[in-house]
């Protein structure tokens, strides 16, 4: 007789502690046991097998409503689903675990400051009179109405910390009748590409949209002055990677935004723009960051980009080497008016130190110190009453909570014992 793996036994909701694995691992079982291929289930449940492979690899949970489709599908009597709920939950009350070189695991505190943030930003969810979710504004202190980039921002936001459940498929939804020609624009209008990438993330993320569409509406969204903005590329390249790794708009991207770097001092990195004219530009340290950061991801499913490995290696050791500090700085984007009618000013803050933190965490060798020194400056920002990240005006921007919420999962998958807590959290 064949004996029975660990693969092969089912796993209890019931466990004192639940994780993402286990739920790939039990999915995978039932997906197994039921005869189908991960392309089958996909179709049935109405998700794409990217979707249904990042679920089974743990790298991300299911939607609660994806959830309760598999639940339903395989016939698993609510324990798919309360075994998802589970792993989405943090431990809040178990005891810090302790490494082998006697150093106490953080890892508790930042799955407390995770849930904070979920609660939080379902406190600021805007409801119509009827009580239907319609998303989140911008700037989370102003009485302003949803957009759909502060949306998307929410929900990618709720998807990395999990809990507690918001209905991010209704949202999604909604967001997805969003679009317009050229994509999802600002007030301003005209081509966004940042914006219609983080909207493409989030449609993905929630099985609103194939990866097909996701790729058309980017493509659709770029112009010649994308290619000058290294953001623009960065941003865009980051969605693309995530949709298709191997599509010819992502070498497109690739190209694009190593061919965006100039030498300084013999090192190529990135400005905040590479347009003809310009008099002595200056190396951004957040621009670089999130160029490593795009970089990176393509490195993890193309491994025969050799120039991008030493294009990401450069730059990381050149920001390993900044003794600055990794405050926040705004980028003026000077955009032509769909109109024809001049131009139209946009201005986008970046959250440097998150950028860094990302970038440091995925290099090949963890650089520690310049690690630490990175989260220092990600958690002054940290507003504790609040319980999200707050700008140095005051404003409570949502965008500055996802940098902030993604950094710090980079940090905990990529270190044994950074400080992934707030100062003084015991």
């Amino acid at each position: 007789m064949k004996p029975t793996s660990a693969g092969d036994r089912p796993v209890s909701p019931d466990a004192e502690t639940v994780t993402a694995s286990d739920v790939g691992r039990e999915l995978r079982r039932l997906r197994k046991a039921a005869g189908e291929t991960q392309a089958e289930t996909a179709r049935i449940i109405g998700v794409t097998r990217a979707n249904l492979t990042q679920w089974e690899t743990a790298k991300y949970l299911p939607s609660p409503h994806n959830a309760r489709q598999l639940d339903d599908h395989f016939r698993a009597a609510n324990k798919l689903f309360r075994l998802v709920e589970k792993a989405r939950s943090p431990q809040e009350h178990a005891p810090p675990a302790v490494g082998d070189a006697g150093v106490v695991d953080t890892s508790r505190s930042l799955l407390q400051v995770f849930h904070t943030v979920g609660a939080k930003l379902t406190e600021h969810l805007i409801h119509d009179a009827d009580g239907k979710p319609l998303g989140w504004r911008h700037n989370l202190q102003k009485n302003t109405g949803p957009k759909a980039l502060s949306t998307a921002y929410g929900i990618n936001t709720m998807l990395l910390v999990g809990d507690p459940y918001i209905d991010l498929h209704t949202l999604a939804e909604d967001l997805y009748r969003l679009q317009s020609m050229h994509g999802w624009r600002g007030r301003a209008g005209g081509k966004r590409p940042e914006t219609t990438a983080s909207v493409v993330d989030a449609l993905f993320r929630t099985s609103t949209m194939s990866a097909d569409e996701g790729l058309a509406r980017l493509d659709g969204s770029l112009d010649l002055y994308s290619r000058t903005r290294p953001y623009l590329l960065s941003a865009v390249l980051h969605t693309a990677v995530r949709l298709r790794p191997d599509a010819p708009l992502t070498d497109r991207l690739i190209d694009a935004l190593l061919a965006a770097r100039l030498d300084f001092d013999g090192s190529r990195l990135w400005p905040e723009k590479n347009e003809a004219g310009l008099v002595a530009p200056e190396a951004s340290v957040v621009h670089t960051a999130r160029s490593v950061v795009a970089l990176r991801d393509v490195l993890r499913s193309r491994e025969d980009r050799n120039d991008v490995r030493e294009a990401a290696d450069e730059a990381t050791q050149w920001l390993i080497e900044r003794s600055h500090s990794d405050d926040g700085v705004a980028e003026d984007l000077e955009r032509p008016r769909p109109d024809g009618e001049g131009t139209t000013r946009i201005i986008i803050r970046h959250f440097t130190a998150a950028w860094v933190v990302q970038a440091l965490a995925n290099a090949p060798s963890l650089p520690l110190p310049r690690l630490n020194r990175a989260l220092g400056t990600l958690w002054e920002r940290y507003d504790a009453e609040q319980g999200l990240w707050v700008w140095g005006s005051g404003d409570l921007p949502i965008w500055q909570t996802l940098d902030a919420v993604t950094a710090l999962r980079a940090a905990a998958l990529a270190a044994a014992a950074p400080p992934l807590s707030p100062p003084g959290t015991p």
